[in-house]
């Protein structure tokens, strides 16, 4: 490596009296190494290209280099850029140059002539630490991440046992989707300190995530040995354990832990999870019990329990039965509960069961007046049964007995108005929803009001603003399929964008493919786009799944009458007449 002689040829002593210039040298480089030329050994005759080079032009030359570091500290990058490129003129091969140089580029935000440099500083110096980190941290930053890890596994073998450049190592490995080489370097990482809380929880989530889960378990075991947050790596471990299918041990992990804390809600649920998926209903039924008469659960906390399972079992229908019979429990031990009985209103709702939930809302009611929330659930039942003037006289009742109402009231009465055909009333208490600042604190509601303000809009003719609150809606929530779908509709209703329309329809069918509504829209736009054969297998499947929707079938008849099957397209619109009546 070609380096600056600085030292006395006498002594190999550094100058006094150039010790303080040195020291700020160093500064202004952070590193970098000062060859302005390229000397042939440490004498006192510099060599250029092979050529002798006079004193004179050497101390030249180092001073036109320490004068351009000094503007690159002083940010003056295009000055300090300016510096450097006049020294590579003489001195192409130095690489502390062109690495100064990249430096300055970087403070220029020209990132490609950085690389450029950068690239040529570790081909003249291959071996240099600084070179090597500049450059790797360069492709990074450029999205080269092979490039970059190349570069930082070339840095481990110049810095054996440093932690830093295997970190970035496993940084680069991680950005490139590489997530194997990631974790071996992490796991590599941990032998160097196998202490290291944040690096054992690193290595135990890439493990998980990677689906390694027997690794995991023995993750999980020693760090529970060293006594980490027993309780809740004991639960991973039980999760772990369910994951590679060892139930007995899963179960036996998660009473262990209920056995220490009898409260610990997580393992409870773990515990009943067990026995769902086992579908062992006597241990389900025997250890729900135990939950239910330990008095170190709060009702509160069985209530809560419950709906977790609620959730669970709208996405997995073996939670169905195990969430009622956990509400029946309850019930069973607090019969005059309005919670308990609006809870099972709830998951009678959910699964289809509105009629029957109208007499759940209906005892909660008798049983807690007082309670809005549970009014406003009656509502949601009535909009759901399409028992729309029940609706509005329930909404009637409570503007009666609350003065004061929560915002969500106000959207909620808006979707009743519009449901009831009063439409203008419906815009009205809607665009008092849709305000920005309801966005900003209550997405789900701002999404709801908006969706209904949207249709009122384009019922009203309004249709312009209907499409623009769509797109701002989007804005907000890119992935929301329920308003890909709407705005699809309102499109093909417009005849406008129908490209557009149909690819937006397809998205929301691709991500629901059961769901009628985005079936008859997917079938509408075809039909709008006279691709009429498609347009009734859609609409097919979209009347099969929902029987009760008129509009449904008023599409499919248009499609019959464009096919040629005047018959099939009069036998339709009976139908449709009849549930209009309905």
């Amino acid at each position: 490596m070609n380096t600056l002689c600085l030292m006395d040829s006498r002594t190999g002593k550094l100058p006094a009296h150039r010790f303080d210039r040195l020291r700020l040298i160093f500064f202004v480089l952070g590193g970098a190494m000062f060859s302005i030329i390229s000397l042939s050994s440490c004498s006192s005759r510099p060599v250029l290209s092979g050529m002798p080079v006079s004193d004179s032009l050497f101390e030249a030359s180092k001073r036109e280099f320490v004068a351009a570091s000094l503007l690159s500290a002083k940010e003056d990058y295009q000055g300090a850029a300016d510096g450097y490129k006049k020294l590579l003129i003489l001195q192409p091969s130095n690489a502390a140059i062109h690495y100064a140089l990249s430096k300055a580029y970087v403070g220029l935000g020209l990132i490609d002539s950085a690389r450029q440099h950068s690239e040529k500083s570790v081909v003249l110096d291959s071996a240099n630490k600084y070179y090597l980190r500049f450059l790797a941290g360069l492709s990074h930053q450029m999205h080269d991440y092979p490039r970059a890890s190349d570069l930082y596994r070339q840095l481990v073998a110049l810095e054996p046992g440093s932690p830093e450049p295997l970190t970035y190592l496993a940084l680069a490995y991680l950005a490139a989707e590489q997530p194997e080489k990631a974790l071996a370097v992490f796991n590599e990482l941990l032998a160097l300190d196998p202490k290291d809380k944040t690096l054992q929880a690193q290595v135990l989530l890439m493990q998980i995530k990677l689906l390694h889960y027997n690794d995991a378990i023995s993750t999980v075991m020693d760090l529970i040995e060293k006594g980490n947050g027993k309780e809740k790596l004991s639960l991973t471990l039980g999760e772990l354990y369910m994951q590679t299918e060892q139930h007995d041990l899963a179960s036996r992990t998660f009473r262990g832990v209920i056995q220490e804390n009898p409260g610990f809600i997580p393992a409870w649920l773990a515990l009943f999870e067990v026995s769902v998926k086992t579908k062992n209903r006597p241990v389900f039924l025997e250890d729900l019990n135990r939950f239910y008469d330990s008095n170190q659960v709060s009702l509160q906390q069985q209530i809560d329990l419950a709906k977790l399972f609620i959730v669970r079992s709208n996405k997995d229908s073996t939670f169905v039965d195990p969430s009622f019979i956990m509400i029946e429990a309850i019930n069973k031990r607090h019969p005059n509960n309005s919670k308990v009985y609006a809870l099972r209103a709830n998951v009678k709702l959910l699964h289809n069961q509105e009629a029957e939930s109208i007499h759940d809302f209906k005892k909660a009611l008798t049983l807690d007046s007082g309670n809005i929330s549970i009014w406003e659930d009656l509502v949601a039942a009535y909009l759901t049964l399409k028992e729309n003037r029940q609706a509005e006289k329930t909404v009637a009742i409570i503007k009666k007995r609350f003065p004061v109402r929560p915002l969500r009231f106000r959207a909620m009465e808006g979707e009743v108005c519009f449901r009831t055909g009063n439409v203008k009333k419906a815009a009205l208490l809607l665009e008092k929803v849709v305000q920005p600042n309801v966005a900003h604190k209550d997405k789900q509601l701002y999404l709801q009001a908006g969706s209904t303000l949207a249709v009122c809009y384009d019922k009203l003719g309004f249709s312009d603003k209907s499409i623009r609150l769509y797109e701002s809606i989007l804005d907000i929530d890119a992935g929301n399929i329920f308003m890909m779908n709407n705005l699809a509709y309102v499109l093909a209703e417009r005849g406008k964008e129908l490209s557009r329309a149909k690819e937006l329809a397809l998205k929301a069918v691709t991500a629901e493919p059961e769901n009628a509504s985005y079936l008859d829209t997917l079938g509408w736009v075809l039909f709008k786009l006279a691709e009429y054969d498609k347009s009734r297998e859609h609409l097919e499947k979209a009347s099969a799944l929902d029987t009760r929707e008129p509009e449904i079938l008023d599409h499919l008849a248009q499609v019959y009458q464009k096919l040629g099957n005047p018959e099939k397209a009069q036998e339709l619109m009976a139908k449709m007449q009849k549930l209009q009546k309905k």
